[in-house]
C-alpha cells in the first residue's frame, strides 16, 4: 500500500511540474528596452567610425602604417586619431588642427616637443623624442584622406 501511495504522490508531483514548466513557456517574453537601446547605440557608433582600408610600411630604422579613410575632412580624421589614440601620447595634440604651422612644447613621456607643418589639403605632425620621431601625415586626396603614421628611432 505505501508503494501505491507513493507511487500516486509522485505521479501528482511530476504532473504538477510539467504544467508549471507549460504554464512559464506560454507567458509573453519582456523585452528589455535598456539592453535595445544600448545594442542600437553601439551599433551607429561603429558605423560612425571612420572606414580605412590600411597597410604596414617597411621604413629604414622604424615602421609605418597607411591608410585610405574614407572620408574628406581631416579634422574628423585628426579628432579620430586623438579619440582612438592611434598614437602614443596623443593627448597632447592640440585639440584642433593650427590654421598655421606651429610648434608645441610638451617634455612630458619624454615627448619633447610637437611641431604642426600646414599646407593646402595636407597637415604634417611630427613627434620629438628623445629617442626618436613619429610622423602623422593627414593628405587630402579627392574624397579621402590618406593617413600616415610612421615611427623613427634616432
Amino acid at each position: 500500500m505505501k508503494k501505491i501511495a507513493t507511487i500516486a504522490f509522485l505521479a501528482l508531483l511530476l504532473t504538477n511540474c510539467k504544467q508549471n514548466n507549460s504554464n512559464e513557456e506560454l507567458k509573453p517574453i519582456e523585452k528589455n528596452t535598456d539592453t535595445i537601446t544600448a545594442v542600437k547605440t553601439e551599433l551607429k557608433e561603429k558605423e560612425a567610425e571612420l572606414k580605412e582600408d590600411c597597410k604596414d610600411i617597411e621604413v629604414e630604422m622604424g615602421s609605418g602604417r597607411e591608410c585610405i579613410v574614407q572620408e574628406k575632412d581631416l579634422a574628423k580624421v585628426y579628432q579620430n586619431i586623438i579619440k582612438n589614440k592611434e598614437v602614443e601620447e596623443s593627448e597632447y595634440f592640440l585639440s584642433v588642427i593650427p590654421n598655421e604651422d606651429k610648434s608645441v612644447e610638451v617634455n612630458q613621456k619624454g615627448l619633447m616637443t610637437i611641431d604642426y607643418l600646414i599646407t593646402k589639403d595636407k597637415v604634417a605632425i611630427s613627434m620629438n623624442y628623445a629617442g626618436g620621431v613619429t610622423e602623422v601625415t593627414l593628405e587630402k586626396i579627392n574624397n579621402t584622406v590618406k593617413k600616415s603614421i610612421y615611427h623613427y628611432a634616432d
